[in-house]
Parts: C-alpha cells; structure tokens; sequence
C-alpha cells in the first residue's frame, strides 16, 4: 500500500546510488544512522520534507542503493550532505507495492501483444 507521506503529490521518491569500497561498507550502519536521524529532526536544514524510507546495499558490487521521499532531489542531497554520506547519483524513483492493483502486472515483463491476459497453462 502507498503510505501518505509517498502518495502525497508535493513528495516524491528518490533513490541514491553510492558506490561503497569495502573500508568505508564498514561504517555503512553508522552513515544510514546519520542520515535517519535527520531526516526525523524537523529543525534540521535539510531534514522538513525528508523522509528515509529503506536501504539496501549489494557486497558483491561494492553498492549502496537508499530511498528516499522528498519535495525534490536537491532536499535528498542536503540531507546526504548533512550527514556527511558521500553519494554518486539521485534518480527519480517509482514506488511499487505488494497491494496496488498493478504491481502483479510490474514484476513480469510487458506483453509486447499489449493483451493483459495472463498466458494460458498447459
């Protein structure tokens, strides 16, 4: 289900891309902590409007990837800054989830026919 704060039409959301060498993976945890707690802290410059939503990082590609829902892709590079967490990229992001009436139809490849009926079994 989209929560209020990622459907609201003034936020939207934001993936950050850092690349991680295997010292600075290390105080990974630390860094995503920086990040969430101004992110909850309402007086914080770039915190207003900023919401850490989950972060996920790939070892085997020295890779980070974090979420974000923010008015604009400038606040999600405030707050990183902030946090003194280095970032390589902001890309905008759609959200999808489990309960949205075509999320089942986003995790398979489109039909190139446009039908949007599911293949027959046999």
């Amino acid at each position: 289900m989209v929560s209020k704060r990622a459907s609201d039409s003034a936020t939207t959301a934001f993936l950050v891309e850092r690349y991680l060498p295997p010292a600075a993976a290390a105080s990974l945890a630390a860094s995503v902590a920086r990040v969430v707690l101004l992110c909850a802290d309402p007086s914080d410059s770039g915190g207003p409007g900023v919401h850490y939503l989950q972060s996920a990082y790939l070892p085997a590609e020295d890779t980070c990837f974090c979420l974000f829902s923010a008015r604009d892709s400038d606040a999600v590079r405030a707050i990183n800054s902030a946090a003194d967490f280095a970032l390589d990229r902001i890309t905008d992001a759609v959200l999808l989830h489990p309960s949205d009436s075509r999320a089942s139809d986003a995790t398979s490849p489109p039909d190139p026919s446009g039908s949007t009926n599911p293949p027959a079994k046999g």
